[in-house]
């Protein structure tokens, strides 16, 4: 603490700054958890804490360690503390957990049986090993999946996974097969259903991938932080010598490490004693990706000498947007305690609006926010957050029917999508199969799904075309190919011209020709992964669209330009995005679209304690006034507003724009009568 310290002239700003329960944490030394709730400032008290131990406690920068998770918040924790302290006192070990680790690798690669020099493989290098090998084995000797087929995309992505959930565990693969056949009888033991099959053939894929990159001598990112830490935990001279380069270490968003991070963390911290975690477990959204919020919820348990503190000012929002999050979360009985507040003041309850229909919804929502920004609110202040990419094509619409200017955070936008493009391009080889505006469309599709057209192929076919001034897809006939390309394509520019001359067909219906007779559909079908069904549903958004357009070109006209629209620079834009993208934002109007069950949460949710941490952040997001609107009926389907909704207290909620405009209802009331009517007809 400084209490008997006195504290240096170039430091006392910083803590003046602060708010007591800051102060407190960021001078406090040896095992420190600081639970920061969402916009209570905790970037700020983590860059306070790294001066402390600067300025008062005379730690040389060179030995903190600092580290987070992604890039941005690294760069952002970089020019905060050298705001405060100067270029040259910044931490020169400060980045994210991959960046660290690869350095303390590269420095001894021995430990990973690496030599100098090592190459780094990404994800999608990961991916594309584990396809090698699977695809080497015989389909027959694969083990059955639960859902799809043997050897598929959706088998090889999960291969993949659990290849990556062994290393995060710390399992090698020597340890693998031991690891694997307790975790099959504890399950087998307690009743559960477990994969054996499976978990036993990634046992010894895991043992080939691995001398794949040994082979190499590259390592993967679950790589470099697995052998630092085993090192550290079996070897206690390693452990020491790295254990003694820090004084401190300093952790953001705790509450989002797996175990290795998590072990890597305080064998690093063994020495000097100093472990300062900041986090926090109300906003853990990302155990699809192996965070383990237990380890934020136990620390005091493994550490009887942490200090504890709680950050619970909010500096972002207003009361009735706390009260709501708060009332929210506290429906999670593993949460640790705390209770937001400001000093804000009340500000504008909550906007809770049902709609008959997506489309009205989507409506609705652009009216307003195009009200809003007539009366002075940036559009960049307004965001449109949702649970899931698939629900943005509605929204995207409407913008874009409103000329409202967007940008969508984190994703394409829905014409940008590869199904989408692909369909639009059949239309555009079906509607000018003999004019050269139909190019670029037949060298997208030729070969999609696969006709055995390769770039000779089709160079064969740009020669073809120009020499007898004609368009590919009608120079595709004639050109001299291989037997089995040349009926492939020939099919191909059959089925074209056909579903070209049908007469009285909606655009819809010739779409969905289209994609039939190709084998478009076919060839996503038979991939089971999650992509493709995503693109599956993009598919389904675009054929219904396409109903309301008589001609191929007007549609074409109005993707483009709804293509161009979220990339036009210098634009004031409103932001679209999904909630797990938008953590660590801050908006002043937030509109929290279709919050329905069996869309939020999830009916699929395998952790309804995630989908309700997710609700807490979404509404966390907002400033000044937040609006969550639910549909009756989505998708072809009825629905029902989310459980999430009744838990707002009604005293922080009103069920209308403010003032009575426009005339969204809340449906609340009304879908429980007609409910109860249709239960009593049996329906």
């Amino acid at each position: 603490m400084t209490g008997d310290l006195p504290v240096p002239r170039a430091l006392a700003p910083v803590l003046d700054s602060l708010t007591p329960e800051q102060r407190r944490a960021a001078t406090a030394l040896g095992y420190v958890l600081v639970l920061a709730g969402a916009g209570t400032g905790k970037t700020k008290t983590l860059t306070a804490g790294v001066a402390t131990r600067v300025e008062l406690h005379g730690m040389v920068p060179g030995q903190i360690l600092c580290v987070t998770f992604t890039n941005k918040a690294a760069q952002e924790m970089r020019k905060r503390i050298g705001d405060v302290l100067g270029p040259y006192s910044i931490p020169t070990w400060l980045g994210t957990f991959h960046a660290l680790t690869a350095r303390q690798l590269r420095a001894e690669p021995e430990v990973a049986q690496l030599r100098s020099g090592f190459d780094i493989r990404d994800a999608e290098d990961s991916l594309a090993i584990v396809r090698r090998l699977i695809r080497t084995v015989p389909k027959e000797k694969l083990p059955v999946p639960q859902e799809g087929a043997p050897g598929d995309a959706r088998q090889i992505k999960k291969m993949a996974e659990r290849i990556a959930r062994l290393k995060e565990d710390l399992i090698t693969p020597v340890a693998a097969f031991a690891h694997v056949e307790s975790l099959i009888g504890r399950r087998q033991s307690a009743n559960l259903h477990v994969d054996h099959e499976s978990w036993r053939f990634v046992v010894g894929l895991y043992g080939r991938y691995q001398a794949i990159l040994r082979e190499q001598n590259a390592a993967d990112f679950g790589d470099l932080l697995m052998w630092p830490t085993l090192a550290m935990l079996h070897d206690a001279a390693y452990h020491r010598r790295w254990s003694a380069r820090f004084t401190a270490v300093m952790a953001d968003e705790f509450q989002d490490v797996n175990r290795a991070q998590y072990l890597w963390l305080t064998l690093l911290s063994r020495t000097s004693g100093e472990l300062f975690c900041v986090g926090d477990d109300s906003q853990s959204i990302y155990s699809w990706r192996g965070a383990k919020v237990g380890f934020l919820r136990n620390f005091p348990r493994e550490f009887p000498a942490v200090k504890t503190f709680k950050l619970e000012e909010n500096f972002r929002s207003t009361s009735n947007i706390l009260d709501a999050s708060n009332a929210v979360i506290s429906f999670d009985p593993s949460r640790i305690e705390k209770t937001l507040f400001t000093r804000r003041g009340k500000g504008l309850p909550i906007e809770v609006l049902g709609f008959s229909y997506a489309t009205e919804e989507a409506a609705a929502i652009v009216r307003e926010i195009g009200r809003r920004a007539a009366t002075g609110v940036a559009c960049h202040d307004m965001a449109i957050i949702y649970r899931q990419n698939r629900l943005s094509r509605t929204l995207e619409e409407a913008l874009l029917h409103a000329r409202v200017p967007y940008e969508i955070i984190g994703d394409v936008g829905f014409y940008r999508r590869t199904a989408v493009k692909d369909a639009l391009a059949l239309l555009t080889l079906c509607a000018w199969p003999d004019e050269r505006r139909s190019d670029e469309a037949f060298r997208r599709m030729a070969n999609r799904p696969p006709r055995g057209l390769g770039a000779r192929g089709l160079g064969k076919i740009e020669i073809e075309a120009s020499a007898g001034g004609q368009s590919l897809c009608a120079a595709a006939t004639r050109t001299r190919l291989s037997p089995r390309c040349a009926v492939a394509l020939q099919g191909f520019v059959q089925i074209l011209r056909q579903i070209g001359c049908r007469e009285g067909e909606s655009l819809g219906e010739r779409l969905t020709g289209l994609l039939e007779a190709t084998g478009y559909l076919d060839m996503l079908r038979a991939d089971d992964s999650d992509e493709a069904a995503t693109q599956r549903e993009n598919l389904a958004e675009l054929i219904e669209l396409a109903q309301g357009f008589r001609r191929v070109e007007h549609l074409l006209e109005h993707a483009a330009l709804a293509g161009g629209a979220p990339g036009e620079k210098g634009r004031d834009r409103v932001q679209l995005m999904t909630m797990h993208r938008s953590k660590g934002l801050e908006f002043r109007h937030v509109f929290l679209p279709a919050w329905e069950e069996a869309i939020f949460p999830g009916a699929m949710s395998r952790n309804p304690g995630e989908e309700r941490r997710l609700a807490y952040v979404a509404l966390t997001r907002a400033m000044e006034q937040a609006t969550i609107t639910f549909c009756d009926y989505r998708q072809g389907g009825s629905s029902r507003p989310s459980r999430f909704i009744d838990e707002i207290p009604l005293k922080n909620r009103i069920s209308s724009w403010n003032h009575g405009r426009n005339e969204p209802r809340q449906s609340d009331g009304r879908w429980r009568q007609v409910d109860q009517e249709l239960n009593a007809l049996g329906l």
